[in-house]
């Protein structure tokens, strides 16, 4: 069993927030402390309050799933690090600037040994758990086009960029960013997250092919 509580509720699309308060808190990080070192399919309810130090009674009154935790971590994560990245300067003209902050601060960040494996753990359970999975997309890869393709409509409309599509040109950049990072360390075949280097290598490189493909000459 994924969960050990005696129903296994759906997460839903949208999970409401919970109460922060300072066991909600310790419950949390706890979590996190022992999804990093087992997983989410090795974690279990009694590992998690163990961590945290908290009976297991207390642990199901504020959290009735294992998958419920895990939700509320991702959600943590996008609300600390994802939002700040997509909070962009809109007075400023430079396209290219704009792109390749962007392009070096996500994939720094997914390139964390932490997040890939979150990331991996979804894509392991999504086929029998397609809540979890949606709710980690939405919040994840689906937010950051989302707020892609925003910034790309106001250079479109100021007349900088020439997109006919917005949401497809926003996922191709972000591949293009983070893909040939990401994907030897989601299967494993590196264990280094890459250097600062190499990330703006990758980084420049997508901001050149984008503008080459939707810069107004």
């Amino acid at each position: 069993m994924l969960a050990e509580s005696p129903v296994s509720p759906k997460v839903p699309a949208t999970i409401l927030p919970i109460v922060d308060n300072a066991k909600s808190r310790q419950i949390l990080d706890g979590a996190r402390k022992v999804f990093l070192a087992q997983g989410f399919e090795g974690a279990s309810m009694n590992d998690i309050a163990r961590e945290a130090g908290v009976s297991k009674g207390t642990l199901y009154v504020y959290f009735e799933s294992k998958e419920r935790l895990f939700s509320v971590i991702i959600d943590e994560e996008r609300a600390a690090h994802v939002e700040g990245i997509f909070n962009f300067d809109y007075s400023t003209a430079d396209v290219e600037a704009v792109l390749l902050h962007i392009a070096i601060e996500i994939s720094t960040f997914i390139t964390q040994p932490r997040i890939v494996s979150a990331m991996r753990a979804v894509v392991g359970i999504a086929e029998r758990m397609p809540e979890l999975g949606e709710h980690f997309y939405e919040r994840g890869p689906c937010y950051s086009r989302n707020k892609l393709a925003e910034y790309l409509d106001t250079r479109v409309a100021a007349g900088q960029l020439d997109v006919p599509d917005t949401q497809l040109a926003a996922a191709q950049f972000l591949e293009m960013s983070h893909a040939p990072l990401i994907k030897p360390m989601l299967f494993r075949a590196t264990k280094q997250s890459p250097s600062a280097e190499r990330i703006r290598e990758v980084a420049a490189s997508a901001v050149r092919v984008f503008m080459s493909g939707y810069g107004v000459k």
